[in-house]
């Protein structure tokens, strides 16, 4: 692995993604040096934006969500992000078509919007194009940009506007491992033309890696082949240019210079009343849907076991208490499911 990481695009956020805490001790067991934390959709823990912001600056910078049933609330939750020290926005093609009022906040104070499918259509690049043009400070993240079955033909995902925006100098692609790829076989040839088309756009000096912790998993992955199945697709590219991928790019875009002005908030009320604290967590991919007060004890268990230490996955430490059952002889696995509760 590189001698320095840095993950751009992880998420936290209690209850469903996760303590900064158990954040700190993910980056710790793999070595990652700083990460970008992005609240995960749907879950508007607005506290540990400034818990990270204020104690934790040189290490975690934060991404924050709309949030709210109405347009106006949806404005002062990313305002209130902005000023708890968020170094941007994560927005969903749906939020950034709907609300340029939220891509204007953004681009006043300089931000980063992590524009999720930002390369999905010509229309929402374009869209995005038009936004960096008009606020020369600030910059776009992409997580979420890669295609299977890529064709430079196809008129609708190639050339055009989506080229003329990962061409940009402000445009960042976050190479992170989708749902697609966890159902395409090893080694993912479906997404080496894609790769090759990013690798001549961006080049390794606009290219980032993420991991999406703790998505990854839920996806029973670690840390560690999720950047080496990235190194390997991205065979081109020598141990210098690889380096600046995995690290060196996102330490320099996101933690040189100072962290935002930090600034202690008081939550609305609305906030907690239409939080969705009770759903459930998709496994495997969604084999089983666990509920998150469950899930909250196995991901606290699994990151503080020998199973985590070792790299082992989630899956071997979720089926522990029936493998040993197994390996003593006593009775079948589906007797110790009332341990974990997990309903299908």
């Amino acid at each position: 692995m590189p001698t320095k990481i840095t993950d751009a695009y992880a998420h936290f956020g209690l209850p469903r993604f996760g303590s900064l805490d158990q954040l700190l001790r993910y980056m710790d067991k793999h070595q990652i040096e700083q990460a970008v934390a992005v609240l995960g959709p749907r879950v508007p823990d607005f506290s540990i934006i400034m818990e990270a912001a204020s104690s934790f600056p040189d290490r975690v910078r934060c991404v924050g969500i709309p949030f709210g049933e109405t347009k106006e609330q949806r404005v002062e939750a990313v305002k209130l992000q902005l000023d708890a020290g968020a170094i941007g926005i994560r927005l969903e093609p749906r939020e950034a078509n709907d609300m340029p009022e939220i891509l204007d906040l953004i681009g006043k104070r300089g931000r980063w919007a992590y524009g999720i499918g930002s390369c999905l259509s010509q229309q929402l690049a374009k869209q995005y194009l038009d936004w960096l043009a008009q606020y020369p400070d600030a910059r776009l993240a992409a997580p979420h940009f890669m295609y299977a079955d890529f064709s430079r033909n196809d008129p609708e995902r190639a050339g055009g506007s989506i080229e003329q925006l990962m061409r940009h100098e402000r445009f960042y692609g976050i190479l992170v491992r989708n749902l697609g790829m966890v159902g395409s076989l090893y080694p993912h040839t479906a997404y080496k033309a894609w790769m090759e088309y990013v690798i001549e756009l961006c080049g390794s000096d606009r290219l980032m890696w993420g991991s999406e912790y703790p998505v990854l998993f839920w996806r029973n992955e670690n840390a560690d082949a999720a950047v080496a199945m990235f190194r390997e697709l991205l065979g081109v590219c020598d141990d210098r240019e690889w380096s600046q991928i995995a690290g060196a790019n996102a330490s320099e875009q996101f933690f040189d210079g100072a962290a935002p002005q930090s600034t202690e908030q008081v939550l609305p009320e609305w906030v907690e009343q239409q939080f969705e604290r009770n759903r459930t967590v998709p496994f495997f991919p969604k084999g089983l849907e666990i509920p998150v007060e469950l899930y909250g004890r196995i991901l606290e268990g699994y990151i503080q076991s020998s199973y985590f230490a070792e790299g082992r996955s989630m899956l071997e430490y979720i089926l522990k208490p029936w493998i040993e059952q197994m390996d003593s002889g006593h009775g079948e696995i589906g007797g110790s499911m009332g341990k974990w509760n997990i309903r299908h």
